[in-house]
């Protein structure tokens, strides 16, 4: 599914929805007894984004809960990168990989491949 960058942002202006991405602002320290990374801290930034299915053309590669998310850049203070999460409306999801639309040398949103 192909859009124009205005379109994007006329998806999230008529149909978006109030979203919130967790960031990790700081990396913690890897703890070896467990395999998993202790004390990290987090950022939440609220946000109006818009969800939708993703279409590919072979359909073997997409997992139950492939979407993806449209999060405009205008006025976002952080860009999103993967293993961020986005949580609303009953939906967490965690960002796979991150695609940023410009328009005249300026980001204009992020399309996020995100799973759940």
């Amino acid at each position: 599914m192909s859009f124009r960058s205005y379109d994007l942002l006329n998806l999230v202006r008529d149909f978006g929805e109030a979203l919130t991405l967790t960031k990790v602002t700081t990396g913690g320290t890897y703890n070896p007894a467990t395999g998993q990374v202790d004390n990290a801290a987090t950022t939440d930034y609220n946000f109006t984004g818009y969800f939708y299915n993703y279409e590919t053309l072979n359909v073997d590669q997409i997992k139950k809960g492939t979407r993806k998310c449209i999060i405009p850049a205008l006025g976002f203070p952080v860009e999103p990168d993967e293993k961020d999460v986005i949580v609303g409306n009953g939906d967490k999801v965690v960002i796979v990989s991150v695609t940023t639309i410009f328009s005249d040398g300026a980001a204009v949103c992020y399309l996020c491949h995100v799973e759940e």
